[in-house]
């Protein structure tokens, strides 16, 4: 696909199968996250770890569900793979560094065809349970920062013929 056609290809998947997603292609996702801008090269600052244990997704997603005061949310949605970012960081510059690992791995997993959506809240609470993120294999010092839910779309979309943004205004300075 042509990177133009990944950009409007890019949509939020919020209805997963649970059909799992090939090892391989996960492998090349993560992979993308490497390629990614980070602030001062501060690449040690990072981790992330790829989750497709059910059981464990389950705890992520009632640890959201708490949080939320809502047992049935599920802000994973269903999907069979989430690649967490972690980050020794702390402050603006670690979701900084974070979102644009998340960016690059959003769009590998468009541009090999997988659904996927950028998960934030249930992270954020997820990583207030110690044990949890022992089991995510999160180095000790790092936090759960953001996350990639990546899978097969329920009801595949059309790439989307104008930005969904008409809000954010475009001005030249020249």
């Amino acid at each position: 696909m042509q990177f133009s056609e990944v950009l409007k290809a890019r949509v939020s998947t919020r209805d997963f199968t649970d059909r799992p997603v090939p090892a391989e292609a996960i492998g090349t996702i993560a992979e993308a996250a490497l390629y990614a801008p980070v602030g001062m090269h501060r690449y040690d600052t990072l981790h992330l770890s790829v989750i497709t244990d059910r059981d464990v997704l389950e705890r992520i997603r009632r640890c959201a569900a708490a949080a939320a005061g809502d047992e049935k949310a599920d802000p994973l949605h269903g999907a069979p793979a989430l690649i967490v970012v972690s980050s020794s960081q702390e402050g603006t510059i670690a979701g900084l560094n974070v979102s644009c690992l998340v960016e690059n791995m959003l769009l590998a997993a468009t541009d090999a065809g997988l659904a996927n959506l950028y998960v934030r809240g249930a992270i954020d609470a997820a990583a207030k349970d110690a044990a949890l993120v022992k089991t995510m294999k999160v180095p000790e010092g790092f936090t759960p920062v953001a996350s990639v839910a990546i899978g097969y779309a329920a009801s595949p979309e059309a790439p989307r013929e104008t930005p969904k943004n008409n809000a954010t205004k475009i001005d030249f300075v020249q």
